[in-house]
């Protein structure tokens, strides 16, 4: 049986031509490293297989820095993959509601994500879709915990189905 979120993020990126995976997070800070793992991941299978377009980036901390290597590439849609509280059980996979998204949250990220997706839609035309990983831990120096590790391996296994549709 599919999980909600999965049924949710397949119609929003099933008829998507060409699709940027943008990991985002601070690898030295626990659970925040999600981001970048599920893209990393990713580039072990989707990124060695014929399928749809797919730009796979490792933001980290400044995914605003790669915007040129978006704009290159010219996306129907931004996936943006980061840890995110929203109240749930730690290493829960959910689609982020952008309304949610305050514009001056404390943030490991150089500016706040709501910020880039504004940009993002705006100047490319793009549709963007956040998916958050519920930490557990976010301290620094800690290891990412078993339950985002279980997240990270299934999310990026759920997108590699849908991206090799």
């Amino acid at each position: 049986m599919k999980s909600d979120w999965r049924d949710k993020l397949e119609k929003k990126l099933m008829a998507a031509p060409r699709i940027v995976i943008l990991g985002v997070g601070n690898s030295l800070r626990g659970d925040d490293a999600a981001g970048g793992i599920v893209v990393r991941e990713l580039k072990n299978t989707v990124g060695k297989r014929k399928g749809r377009k797919t730009l796979l980036l490792d933001g980290g901390e400044a995914p605003e820095s790669l915007t040129g290597e978006v704009r290159k590439f010219d996306p129907s849609h931004v996936l943006i993959v980061d840890a995110a509280r929203g109240g749930h059980k730690p290493g829960t996979i959910y689609l982020v509601d952008r309304d949610e998204i305050s514009q001056d949250d404390l943030t490991t990220h150089r500016i706040p994500l709501i910020f880039l997706i504004g940009f993002l839609e705006d100047s490319l035309g793009c549709r963007v879709e956040v998916i958050g990983i519920e930490p557990k831990n976010l301290d620094l120096g800690e290891p990412v915990s078993e339950e985002v590790f279980a997240a990270i391996s299934l999310l990026a296994e759920e997108l590699e189905k849908i991206l090799m549709a």
